[in-house]
């Protein structure tokens, strides 16, 4: 999709990102570890449009190579590639001498041009998300890169006006942004509240119960992505979920869909329904452990692992037992990449959790659904308004660039 142009108020000009900046770089690859002498940003390090730069692992590189990947103060950073494909940061404060990965793209803005926060919201505006969501649609592994980024062609306000614009939004989307902070640490409270049931309940080590594996529960399955290159492999009417999916406790519905023919066509398996389906490759792993219940049967892509359980324990305990025991997987099963995080597969599969019987399993998934009951409602007005205010300033960000602020 061409991005759409429209009139601009006299003395604005459309320039393109390339024509707005020194200098357009892919990062570095390598390894991070725990070690090295440079701070080594990745792709998950950056979220909810911040960087915990303490989190941040590090990586051994020569002084020469420090200064060509070292981040600046002003340098736009973009996601290449996966889930978050397009989002930016603007660098500030970065610790000397960090570097960035090679899943992340840095722009350097030549403020002779365009002052390097006026073109960080640009980034934040519908009409730049338009054009990324179009070209990313059906796309199994949805990305973005160099060439266009610097196609981008921008509305450039006089520096006067950019400057004004800068601080109008700063000052409105700050108000927003600490309305929405608000809501989510009401949500929050919430969550805090069930996961402290759920521990008391699924974790209790003092009871009795018998320790077995996910391996002596149930069998694991896994799946695969079909040949893009394949038409005929796509746009049917089987579910084919990826992590991005995985956004609800139940799944039925996936964002792309597959075919018969792509099925036997690939390593992609048919799931029956009731299985658990467990993201095991994502970048989501530093910080939380999706667990899904599919509706219907459905296919998953190679970053999730399948658990189908056997009669011995049921697929909503199972699912409240491993969400119970989440920061203990995150912590102790879950090793860490250069992009992603992932599952150390055998002992997960491995692991001896505390399993009760049958009739008091259906007890603990009763109370637990009893707390849901009561507290869903009211997080799906909190969820609602902050929608809203999403939606506000996706607004003002909207008219910012047309000279309307």
């Amino acid at each position: 999709m061409e991005q759409v142009l429209y009139s601009l108020p006299d003395g604005w000009e459309w320039h393109s990102v390339k024509k707005l900046s020194h200098n357009i770089q892919y990062g570095h690859t390598a390894k991070a570890e725990s070690n090295g002498n440079a701070k080594f940003l990745r792709i998950t390090d950056i979220q909810d449009g911040k960087i915990d730069w303490q989190g941040v692992p590090t990586v051994s590189l020569e002084e020469k190579e420090i200064n060509k990947y070292a981040l600046n103060d002003d340098d736009l950073i973009f996601a290449r590639s996966g889930a978050t494909a397009g989002k930016s940061i603007l660098i500030k404060n970065a610790p000397k001498g960090a570097v960035f990965a090679s899943y992340l793209i840095r722009i350097v803005p030549n403020k002779k041009d365009i002052i390097p926060e006026y073109l960080s919201y640009f980034f934040l505006t519908p009409a730049y998300w338009e054009v990324v969501g179009q070209n990313a649609a059906g796309a199994a592994q949805p990305n973005i890169n160099g060439t266009k980024l610097s196609e981008f062609i921008v509305p450039v306000a006089p520096q006067g006006e950019q400057k004004r614009i800068v601080e109008k939004l700063n000052a409105l989307l700050t108000r927003i942004d600490t309305a929405i902070e608000h809501l989510r640490e009401s949500i929050t409270l919430a969550d805090a509240l069930f996961k402290s049931t759920l521990s008391s309940l699924v974790c209790d080590e003092s009871k009795e119960y018998e320790r077995l594996s996910l391996e002596e529960l149930g069998s694991f399955s896994g799946g695969g992505t079909p040949s893009k290159s394949k038409s005929e492999f796509w746009n049917g009417e089987i579910l084919w979920v990826t992590p991005k999916d995985m956004k609800s406790p139940v799944i039925t519905d996936s964002e792309l869909k597959i075919t018969k023919e792509g099925v036997s066509g690939s390593s992609a398996k048919f799931i029956p329904p009731r299985s658990l389906l467990i993201v095991a490759r994502s970048g989501i792993l530093r910080h939380t452990l999706p667990v899904c219940i599919n509706e219907t049967e459905c296919t998953v892509n190679q970053d999730i692992k399948v658990f189908i359980p056997s009669e011995r324990i049921t697929s909503e305990y199972t699912q409240h037992m491993l969400k119970g025991y989440e920061s203990f997987i995150l912590s102790e099963l879950v090793k860490g990449g250069v992009t992603v995080e992932s599952l150390k597969y055998k002992d997960f599969q491995n692991f001896k959790f505390p399993v009760p019987s049958a009739e008091q399993q259906k007890r603990i998934v009763g109370e637990l659904s009893k707390i849901n009951q009561l507290a869903n409602p009211v997080k799906t007005e909190l969820v609602d308004k902050i929608e809203d205010l999403k939606n506000l300033k996706a607004s003002i960000l909207d008219s910012a660039f047309k000279g309307e602020l």
